[in-house]
C-alpha cells in the first residue's frame, strides 16, 4: 500500500517533539506522576507510545472498504459461507468476523481450506497509512520548524513580530490536542457522557483474546479509539472534526510566546497540548516548543497578523509548569 511505514511502535508523542528535551542521544528525564519527584531517564524512542494504536486491523469499525478488501486479500481465491449465505462482500466479512468458528472457506472444488492459516493471515494485515501520514505532512518537518520558532523569538528585538508560518502550527497544535493520551477535552467529555454516563460501555469487559489493542479492556475504551482513528484519518485527508478546528482556531485565535530566561525552564508532558482554564476565567491553549519557550494560543482579538513575545519572571514559569503538570497523564519530561 502507498505511504505505509513497517513502524510498530507508533508514538502519540511525536519523537520529533519529545526531542528539545532531549540529549543528543534521544535520552529524556522524566518524571511520573505516580512516583514524584522521582527523576529517570527514557529514550525517546520507547516512551510516549503504544504498539499499532494507529493501525486499522479487521472487525474494527472504521474499515473502508479499501481497508477490507486488503485486510480479506488471502480469502478472496476462496468461498465464504456463513449462516448458510455465500458472504462476497469484505465488508460484510468484517462485521461477521467475530464469528469466524463458524465460517466454512472452500476452494472451487468444495474441499475445505484451512481457517487456522487464514485467520493468522488475516491478522496479521495492518493498515498504516495514519501512522505514515502523520509523520508526512506534520511529523518531518516540526524540528525544523523548531529551529525558524527560536530564531525569531529569541532573536527578537521588540515585543512582537509579523506571523509566520500560522497554518502549519495551528494544525500541528490541534493535531497534538487531540493526540495526545488525553485527548481534546471537549471530545473526551462528550465521549465520557455518551458511554459511561449514558450507554455504560465502560462497564462491558472485552475478553482479553478478543481486543484489538491489550490496553482496550471495555467497550467504552474500544470506541474511543475507533473514533479518534477515524478523526485522525480524516485530517490527514482534510476533512472532519479535527480539521474543523484547526480552520476554526486558525480564522479565530493566533500564538503568544512566553519566553523563560532561566534558572527555571519549561517542562512538558503526555498531554503536551491542552486548553486550559486562566484565572481569569478565559480559555487559553497552551503547548511548550522548547524549555525555553511556551506557546500560548488564544483569541485573535487585534487581528494584526502579529505574534507576541513576552519574557516572564521565573515564578510565572513556575505556574505554567504546575499547569502542564497538572494536565498530564502518566508523565512529565523535565529539561536536563
Amino acid at each position: 500500500m502507498a505511504n505505509e511505514t513497517q513502524a510498530k511502535y507508533h508514538h502519540l508523542i511525536p519523537q520529533t517533539y519529545m526531542s528539545a528535551w532531549s540529549r543528543g542521544n534521544g535520552t529524556l528525564r522524566v518524571e511520573f506522576k505516580n512516583d514524584p519527584g522521582v527523576i529517570v531517564e527514557r529514550n525517546k524512542e520507547n516512551i510516549a507510545g503504544i504498539t499499532d494504536f494507529h493501525s486499522i486491523k479487521v472487525g474494527m469499525p472504521i474499515c473502508t472498504q479499501a481497508d477490507a478488501d486488503l485486510i480479506f486479500a488471502s480469502v478472496s481465491p476462496y468461498t465464504v459461507t456463513y449462516e448458510g449465505k455465500v458472504i462476497q462482500d469484505t465488508l460484510e466479512l468484517n462485521k461477521v468476523f467475530y464469528d469466524f468458528d463458524k465460517w466454512e472457506i472452500t476452494r472451487t472444488d468444495g474441499t475445505p481450506v484451512s481457517k487456522k492459516r487464514i485467520r493468522h493471515e488475516i491478522e496479521q494485515v495492518k493498515i498504516k497509512d495514519i501512522e505514515a501520514n502523520w509523520s508526512t505532512k506534520y511529523e518531518n518537518t516540526w524540528s525544523t520548524q523548531v529551529s525558524i520558532i527560536e530564531n525569531k523569538v529569541l532573536n527578537a528585538t521588540t515585543n512582537s513580530i509579523p506571523a509566520f508560518d500560522r497554518e502549519y502550527i495551528m494544525k500541528f497544535f490541534t493535531a497534538l490536542d487531540w493526540r495526545g493520551f488525553t485527548s481534546n477535552a471537549q471530545f473526551e467529555s462528550a465521549l465520557s457522557w455518551l458511554c459511561h454516563d449514558i450507554m455504560r460501555l465502560g462497564d462491558i469487559d472485552i475478553p482479553e483474546e478478543d481486543r484489538i489493542l491489550p490496553s482496550l479492556k471495555t467497550a467504552e475504551e474500544e470506541m474511543r479509539h475507533d473514533l479518534l482513528l477515524q478523526y485522525y484519518r480524516q485530517y490527514l485527508n482534510d476533512t472532519g472534526v479535527i480539521y474543523q478546528a484547526a480552520m476554526a482556531n486558525l480564522k479565530h485565535t493566533s500564538f503568544h510566546f512566553l519566553v523563560s530566561d532561566g534558572p527555571t525552564m519549561f517542562i512538558t508532558s503526555d498531554t503536551p497540548a491542552f486548553i486550559y482554564k486562566r484565572p481569569d476565567n478565559a480559555l487559553a491553549g497552551l503547548l511548550p516548543i522548547t524549555p525555553r519557550i511556551l506557546m500560548v494560543q488564544g483569541k485573535n482579538t487585534d487581528n494584526d497578523n502579529s505574534y507576541y513575545i513576552t519574557h516572564i519572571a521565573d515564578e510565572a514559569v513556575q505556574r505554567y509548569n504546575t499547569v502542564i503538570r497538572e494536565n498530564a497523564d502518566e508523565f512529565v519530561i523535565i529539561n536536563w
